[in-house]
């Protein structure tokens, strides 16, 4: 048995989901703690630059890759987004490239034995997150100040 006392009109539905993209927005587009972005360069390009140690990077890797997934989860927990994606095309993008540069690293070091690329994809990874970041930041504005109190 349902309980619709009242079914919306067409205006009213839209009206509605054009409230839900609103909020939604709104929360994606949360400004980030400045600290956030060089950390995550950061450990991003440490990320990259553990495919320079060969068979003996891999757990490197996967306790850079933790520390990112820490990081970023206890920041998002803490502006209350913990599993948001930015709106921000320009930061979307940078991080993508960044990505990249990980990945590239991964196969440059399953091809040759030089670690100079590597050195720079890891320098790329970073510098494209950092732009990223600056477009992010540009986007949203500055963090909202703590008031003091725990949530």
């Amino acid at each position: 048995m349902e309980n619709n006392a009242q079914v919306p009109n067409a205006a009213e539905a839209r009206e509605a989901l054009a409230d839900i993209d609103t909020a939604q927005r709104a929360v994606r587009d949360t400004p980030w703690p400045t600290w956030i972005y060089p950390v995550n360069a950061l450990l991003l390009g440490a990320m990259t630059l553990t495919f320079a140690l060969g068979d003996d990077g891999f757990v490197p890797l996967l306790a850079t890759s933790a520390v990112l997934i820490a990081v970023n989860l206890l920041a998002g927990y803490r502006m209350g987004t913990p599993y948001t994606l930015p709106t921000s095309r320009a930061f979307l993008a940078s991080v993508g490239a960044a990505i990249a540069c990980l990945f590239t690293a991964f196969v440059v070091a399953e091809l040759t034995a030089q670690r100079w690329p590597i050195v720079v994809l890891a320098i790329a990874a970073a510098a494209f997150y950092l732009a990223g970041g600056v477009a992010h930041r540009r986007s949203t504005g500055a963090p909202r100040q703590s008031t003091g109190t725990p949530r």
